[in-house]
């Protein structure tokens, strides 16, 4: 079996967590190889604790930020990097320093719509990365400032700045053989030199290897330069990325099933008919769930190629055990088992029990695009779904053939396995094949169903400072504006309730969610409140998280409410929230990219504390699409 890097990188970090001491020094190591991976995420959290330390070291801080930059974390990210520019460093970290506050007033540059703000960014960091190549003569600044140079519509300054670079590439001691032959490509693009870019690109592809975290980078880059200058396809196909895939499959089929989709017998065909569709695919990451038939078979074959997987399981593995794998038998116990070990992480839709509830298999299935398109999203990747599917299938919630339809939505590559054409091509050997015995299979049930919904809570800061006399004022402006934004949703909340400066809502999606607590955010954001009568710096607090609750009449409020531990988990995101931000959980932030609502966007802040003891979990910061930080 091929090493799989991330899931060393993770055992390494699990070591350190359980150790009685942590070096800092040790994290900024992991942290460059999760960057390097293409986990800018997990380098975030690795450093979240020692940048925080007084005694951080630039190069600690500088890592940090630029996992920030990674994930859209701006903010963070210049902030951090704020201190760094007025230091005395070396050379080398001063270059970095410099190119990296150029790269985040290049992304500014990008993302702000035509005008005298996005031009003075992109002249900022024009500015920056010259700054930087002329300080070191480092080829990395100067052939982003070549770049910037030409997206400025100043070709003749950009194709003489990139000979330069090209020149100096070789030179510079500070340049891998991997950033040279970047270098060179990009190099060769501003010079109008295709042939020789898209063989530079491809030798650097090679050269990095399983570090695909540079070639997201080499992507990015290009992207840019390509939505200004025609650049041909074979230079764009020369940084072909491993893709990102999501599987869907049927299992196999339960014994005394009165109609065969996918019998015990259709198990190689299966096989090699994945192994040979990954193969053209060039798959490097997978996620997925695992059950006996298509899930397993699908991480086996990726786990042969040394690719990267990712399982979610919809609910607790004994449960989904019992459910979805132990009626094949005990080789696809074993087979789960083993799967599960090697993975490069586990996760749950949800961590309780199954009681029967159906919709937490669509709500997995949910999880786990959202996580792929987030991934991917960071690589700079188009990812892309593999179902292995019987054309007559009922589109049953969260089932395969639902599964697919809700990805076919976003728009996004398909492709699929027909299992009714392998059937056909071996119904000789299907025919004769026994079914398995069935184990007895047992799980609680509730007689409450469990639905999938979004929970807002949020609260005013500061409402236990404000003076007796303050309470009408608060009571008539600040409630009295929440109630109108909840007159003006459309559609209305499935719930809304408050006490004191609390308020509880509940909505049937994530992005019902998402669009009322912004709506909500920028009201209190724009509120003249000394004018109301209330104090300034006013603001609020706002926490997002989707799962599954159950709705049930309130005996005391005597009408529907919703109850469960994803309700109390959703309470406890908004005490941590930074006043007048948005904070999600995952769960969240995953719902969301699946819906694939480009309005939205997520920045991830790493795994935090949750209030009143509840653990920890990893959150995101929400924003609309459009935001420049």
């Amino acid at each position: 079996m091929t090493p799989n890097p991330l899931r060393e990188l993770l055992d390494a970090w699990d070591a350190q967590r359980l150790s009685s001491s942590v070096d800092a020094g040790d994290r900024l190591t992991l942290a460059r190889q999760a960057l390097a991976l293409g986990h800018p995420t997990l380098a975030c959290e690795l450093l979240r604790a020692p940048v925080a330390d007084p005694g951080a070291t630039p190069e600690l801080r500088y890592t940090a930020a630029l996992a920030q930059v990674r994930i859209g974390g701006y903010r963070a990210a210049a902030a951090l990097l704020a201190g760094l520019l007025e230091e005395a460093l070396p050379t080398a970290l001063q270059v970095d320093v410099l190119a990296l506050a150029g790269r985040i007033d290049k992304d500014r540059w990008a993302r702000l719509p035509p005008g005298p703000e996005k031009n003075a960014a992109l002249q900022r960091a024009t500015l920056r990365y010259r700054q930087a190549w002329e300080l070191g003569r480092s080829s990395f600044p100067g052939i982003n400032a070549a770049t910037l140079l030409a997206l400025a519509g100043q070709g003749l300054a950009a194709r003489e700045l990139a000979a330069q670079v090209r020149a100096a590439v070789e030179r510079d001691p500070a340049q891998s053989p991997l950033w040279r032959a970047a270098t060179r490509a990009e190099a060769a693009v501003l010079l109008g030199e295709f042939d020789v870019a898209a063989r530079e690109y491809a030798g650097a592809v090679r050269l990095a290897g399983r570090e695909v975290g540079h070639v997201a980078s080499m992507r990015r880059q290009l992207r840019l330069i390509a939505a200004s200058i025609r650049v041909p396809d074979m230079v764009l196909e020369a940084l072909a990325e491993p893709r990102v895939l999501v599987f869907t499959g049927h299992m196999i089929d339960a014994p005394g099933a009165a109609a065969q989709r996918f019998p015990p017998a259709l198990e190689g065909a299966v096989a090699e008919a994945l192994a040979r569709r990954l193969g053209a695919l060039q798959a490097g990451f997978g996620y997925v769930s695992a059950a006996c038939g298509g899930d397993l078979l699908f991480i086996e074959a990726m786990q042969a190629r040394g690719a990267e997987l990712h399982i979610t399981l919809p609910f607790a593995r004994d449960d989904f055990l019992a459910t979805s794998v132990a009626f094949a038998g005990e080789a696809w116990v074993a087979r789960f088992e083993a799967a599960l070990q090697r993975a490069a992480s586990l996760s749950f839709g949800v961590p309780e029990r199954f009681l029967g509830d159906e919709a937490l298999y669509a709500f997995a299935a949910d999880q786990i695009q959202g996580a792929a398109l987030l991934h991917a999203r960071e690589l700079e990747a188009t990812p892309g779904m593999l179902a292995l599917i019987d054309p007559d299938a009922a589109a049953l919630s969260g089932g395969t053939a639902h599964t697919l339809a809700r990805w076919e939505r976003l728009g996004l590559p398909v492709e699929r396995i027909d299992l009714a054409a392998l059937r056909a091509a071996a119904a000789a050997s299907v025919a004769t094949q026994p079914a398995p015995a069935r184990p007895a299979v047992e799980t609680r049930s509730a007689p409450v169903r469990r639905e999938v919904r979004t929970m807002l809570f949020a609260d005013v800061v500061g409402f236990s400072r404000l003076a007796e006399e303050d309470t009408p004022a608060f009571l008539l402006n600040f409630i009295g504006a929440i109630a109108e934004l909840v007159a003006r949703a459309e559609p209305a909340p499935a719930f809304v309730n408050t006490w004191g400066d609390g308020l509880f809502m509940v909505f049937d999606t994530a992005e019902q969610g998402a669009e009322f607590a912004l709506r909500l955010r920028d009201a209190v954001a724009r509120t003249d409140w000394p004018a109301h009568g209330l104090p300034a710096g006013t603001s609020i607090r706002i926490g997002l998280h989707s799962g599954p609750v159950f709705p049930a009449e309130d005996p005391i409020l005597r009408r529907r409410n919703y109850f469960g531990s994803h309700v109390v988990r959703a309470a406890r995101i908004e005490p941590v929230a930074a006043p007048g931000s948005v904070y999600v959980s995952a769960e969240f932030a995953r719902a969301l990219a699946a819906g694939g609502d480009a309005r939205f966007a997520t920045d991830y802040l790493g795994v935090l504390p949750l209030a009143k003891g509840f653990g920890s979990g990893a959150l995101y910061r929400l924003r609309r699409g459009d935001e420049a930080e």
